[in-house]
């Protein structure tokens, strides 16, 4: 693979050949990028079609310079984002970082979830895994660029029957599974109050199990 950064007026690019063709990750912060990404997700997300999220969250749309619309202009084949990471954490996360539940909140904000990646059928092969390095490598300057943080980890969540095997060839460690909750329940609670918390409160019954990728910086 071959490797070039390039740069214009609104944001830096990782570009890198595949196959031949080139792909790269441009940072959305256009209303016109944001509508982008929620119509990929809608239309290819294979198990969670929301683009929906809670608290912090930086998207990138990625582009395969073959793929054109008849102006020549380069269309997405996909986007990959990350965010807010989760509150209860599981407990297989804390035990792979080391940190009690306290000690992950006061840590929290320097955990990030690949909360969504999602790339249109027949892409280009293998450009999964080289689209997750180019994450990491920009991830972190991202990050503290926009929220004054320093990231350390990231986590994904893999579900759908899904394997992970797109985290598995960047080297992703596969530390657990989600104790499984029913599909209504299955969304983060951390944002709701005490009183919140005790009504929409359930034991975990095994459903929807996802496991647990973890990935440090």
């Amino acid at each position: 693979h071959y490797m070039y950064i390039v740069s214009n007026s609104n944001y830096f690019n990782t570009i890198y050949k595949c196959g031949g063709r080139v792909i790269y990750l441009e940072e959305v912060h256009t209303d016109n990028q944001k509508q982008l990404v929620q119509f990929i997700i809608e239309e290819y997300h294979s198990y969670v079609p929301s683009a929906v999220s809670v608290g912090r969250r930086i998207d990138w749309l990625i582009f395969d310079d073959s793929v054109v619309n008849q102006f020549n202009i380069p269309q997405p084949i996909g986007m990959v984002g990350i965010g807010s990471s989760v509150y209860p954490p599981p407990k297989d996360l804390l035990t792979r970082v080391g940190l009690s539940k306290d000690e992950y909140k006061d840590v929290f904000n320097e955990f990030a979830n690949n909360w969504r990646f999602c790339l249109k059928p027949n892409s280009v092969k293998n450009a999964g895994t080289q689209i997750l390095k180019q994450v990491r490598k920009q991830c972190k300057s991202a990050w503290y660029k926009k929220y004054g943080d320093n990231l350390k980890h990231l986590l994904t969540f893999v579900g759908g029957d899904n394997n992970g095997a797109v985290y598995k060839a960047d080297n992703w460690e596969m530390v657990g599974e989600t104790s499984g909750l029913p599909d209504h329940k299955s969304s983060s609670m951390k944002w709701n109050n005490n009183e919140e918390l005790k009504e929409l409160f359930v034991k975990p019954t095994g459903e929807n199990k996802k496991l647990i990728f973890y990935k440090g910086l």
